[in-house]
């Protein structure tokens, strides 16, 4: 053995030998390790065998494909230095060696927050104090808050109390080349809009933009990168007029000129990409019937799916509760149609080819969707969709939950590695007790969803 100095096998007892003597599992670690000891010997003994081959290869060769080994170099207590190789049984990726995701490679896949005390609206990814990491930042009916992820745990940094303004939606977006990211959210006093603008600033969310009449949303453009839009309300049509992109100077938000989508696209619910990769961008958008369609930029509707996606319970209001007996005197009824908000989508290049996929929320609905006041959403997931020139093909999807997905967002999170998919859970909806409702954030590694969708072939195709 002098040709290996001193060499020490160190058996890892935990996840080698099972828990029941005399198994067949012992029996062949037994047989890989008696290949260990006899190789050795043999190779302690050939004057062809030198230092260049490692050790650690002849046990690694030995044990075969059920055993990992790797050598290493450390002194005992009398100062020797010598090598150990340590041994443990290859498992399957996430696996333990009882069968079950092991803690370590869950949590890898998967990380879950603890449950939040709010009816979570929705939810934004970015640097809002500027320290270099992202923040997420959720609303509820009436307030902002803005927690940091630290020790695996999410931690409430700052607060603000929007008053009676009922919030629709929440983006965080860096505009400017001065200060962070800030915080753009749509928001109605009572029929009225009166969105506004958060920054990060002495430990506190301030506003620096009020009372913007606009419905704000931040889209990312494939050639452009974030872009802030923006689109007024009417009082014949909830959306009126076409979709505006606006530039953020500071202390107001100033209207660039109109965005070149058909006037029937409204600003909340739509995306644009190269979904053929073939460098000319299609739109795709949720429908007021959770359907998913595609047009050209030109407007022509190509495709509208049969499946349901997106799907929301809330509402844009067309005026106070003290003002709508009034208004409903002189509006038709399919004026009076309650309006709901068209959640979060969006397109990306997931896996390099160049054609765009498409992000989507899909939930089913207790009352199938014939109830126009009470969809009752459950089963929440987020789909990575494929267009192949004439259906859309669902390729890979989180898991369904029980409650209700209301946002998510691609992005890299502090702690956790690669690009996650995070999503905003709504865990359970108490009408009868608000203060009791559950929210819950979750972050996907992105990477592992979509090679789980490509290992299973994908998934179906909506509507089969």
């Amino acid at each position: 053995m002098s040709a290996f100095h001193r060499v020490f096998v160190i058996l890892l007892v935990a996840g080698i030998f099972p828990a029941s003597p005399g198994s067949s599992g012992n029996s062949q670690f037994s047989d890989s390790l008696a290949g260990v000891v006899d190789s050795l010997d043999r190779r302690a003994q050939d004057p062809l065998f030198s230092d260049s081959l490692k050790p650690v290869q002849v046990v690694s060769d030995a044990l075969g494909e059920h055993y990992n080994s790797e050598q290493l170099t450390e002194k005992n207590d009398s100062g020797f230095k010598g090598s150990r190789i340590v041994i443990s049984e290859r498992r399957p990726e996430g696996r333990s060696s009882s069968g079950a995701e092991s803690r370590h490679s869950d949590g890898d896949r998967v990380w879950k927050s603890q449950e939040l005390d709010l009816l979570a609206v929705g939810m934004g990814i970015g640097d809002v104090d500027g320290d270099g990491q992202n923040e997420i930042v959720v609303i509820d009916p009436h307030n902002v808050y803005l927690y940091r992820l630290s020790a695996g745990k999410l931690n409430r940094v700052a607060e603000y109390s929007a008053r009676t303004l009922e919030l629709k939606s929440v983006d965080v977006a860096k505009f400017r080349k001065q200060g962070p990211a800030r915080i753009y959210v749509s928001a109605q006093n009572r029929g009225t809009l009166a969105s506004f603008v958060l920054e990060y600033r002495n430990g506190a969310l301030e506003p620096v933009i009020r009372d913007f009449d606009y419905f704000l949303r931040v889209i990312v453009y494939p050639s452009q990168g974030p872009i802030l839009l923006g689109q007024k309300k009417g009082l014949r049509n909830m959306y009126d007029g076409p979709v505006y992109r606006l530039t953020d100077k500071g202390d107001q938000l100033a209207l660039e000129g109109r965005f070149g989508i058909p006037l029937k696209i409204p600003v909340f619910g739509f995306t644009i990409g190269d979904f053929e990769g073939k460098r000319q961008p299609l739109i795709a958008v949720y429908d007021r019937n959770d359907h998913l369609r595609i047009y050209s930029p030109d407007g022509k509707r190509m495709y509208v799916s049969k499946a349901f996606y997106g799907g929301s319970d809330v509402l844009l209001r067309w005026a106070g509760p003290e003002k709508q007996t009034s208004r409903d005197s002189i509006r038709s009824d399919d004026e009076k149609d309650d309006v709901y908000f068209r959640p979060r989508i969006m397109s990306m290049d997931i896996d390099g080819d160049k054609a765009q996929q498409i992000i989507v929320i899909s939930h089913s609905s207790k009352t199938m969707r014939l109830l126009g006041r009470s969809k009752m959403l459950e089963e929440g997931q987020v789909l990575g969709l494929l267009w192949n020139g004439d259906a859309l093909d669902e390729k890979w999807g989180t898991p369904k939950l029980e409650g209700t997905i209301t946002d998510f967002a691609v992005e890299k999170l502090p702690e956790l590695s690669g690009v996650r998919l995070v999503t905003l859970e709504r865990k359970k909806t108490d009408w009868l007790a608000f203060l009791r409702s559950k929210s819950q954030i979750r972050a996907y590694d992105l990477p592992s969803l979509i090679r789980e969708g490509l290992e299973g072939g994908g998934r179906r195709s909506p509507g089969d």
